[in-house]
């Protein structure tokens, strides 16, 4: 049989859709795939996938077709998405004549055959790696940000103490949105009943450095959350301190104001 070939794109869509949203939104039929993924699947081995953390994937569909659902999903500069949009693609290869069910390099991915389960499976290892990309540019905003705060924490008044606290809870929201959206820490289910397919995931996951990366950002966060931390602390200190002076002036005046009383006496 003839070997094909197949373009995988995967996009960042800045819009928050639900699931049905997303179908009304397109005018499509989704099914739920596995984890936090859905899909829909076409014609002549086309297929639609769309995930909870908001990134979608296109397997083997035309450049203007994709233009063409970016633009109905509201996504901006949608015919430029190649600058435009954090996204990701991959070259798949539909080879019968293979000796194994799968292979996988940086740039390739060859398939024995078109099944719905291997592809899903591809489809979000690729959305997780956009996904997390998107965090990993949240993540040094906050960086910066937070560094800003620390070199400034000199000048930083009572009321600002407070967006401290407010930053440091901001921080581990976002650790949780990482972890409980795009579930990096959790396989799909569907690998624990099937040796082959947890060997794809693997091996994807492990060129696309989603573990490494994810272990990048959440030392980043929890570098952030401990400067804050010790900052409130320090700020705690040192407003105590201040109280403590107040006493002791107000000591010091109520002491003088007696002696003065006795010595009028």
């Amino acid at each position: 049989m003839t070997t094909q070939h197949f373009q995988l794109l995967s996009v960042y869509l800045t819009p928050d859709y639900s699931p049905k949203q997303f179908a009304e939104t397109l005018g499509v039929s989704l099914t739920k795939g596995i984890e936090a993924t859905y899909y829909a699947e076409y014609e002549q081995n086309r297929f639609l996938f769309f995930s909870l953390f908001d990134v979608v994937t296109f397997i083997n569909w035309p450049r203007q077709q994709i233009v063409e659902a970016l633009q109905t999903l509201g996504v901006q500069n949608a015919d430029a998405f190649e600058t435009a949009t954090l996204h990701q693609d991959y070259r798949i290869t539909l080879n019968p004549d293979a000796q194994a069910p799968f292979s996988v390099d940086n740039d390739h991915i060859e398939l024995k055959a078109m099944q719905l389960s291997p592809l899903m499976i591809v489809a979000l290892v690729v959305a997780q790696s956009v996904g997390l990309e998107r965090f990993e540019r949240e993540v040094d905003q906050f960086y910066a940000k937070g560094r800003n705060m620390v070199e400034k924490s000199g000048r930083l008044s009572w009321l600002k103490r407070h967006q401290f606290a407010d930053y440091a809870k901001e921080l581990s929201m976002l650790h949780h949105d990482i972890v409980l959206d795009l579930m990096l820490l959790d396989k799909p289910n569907i690998l624990w009943d099937n040796e082959s397919y947890e060997k794809l995931y693997n091996r994807l996951a492990d060129l696309l450095d989603l573990q490494e990366r994810f272990e990048v950002v959440s030392y980043k966060l929890k570098t952030l959350k401990d400067d804050m931390t010790m900052m409130m602390d320090l700020y705690h200190h040192k407003h105590s301190s201040f109280l403590e002076w107040i006493i002791i002036l107000l000591i010091l005046i109520e002491v003088f104001m007696g002696l003065w009383e006795m010595s009028n006496h």
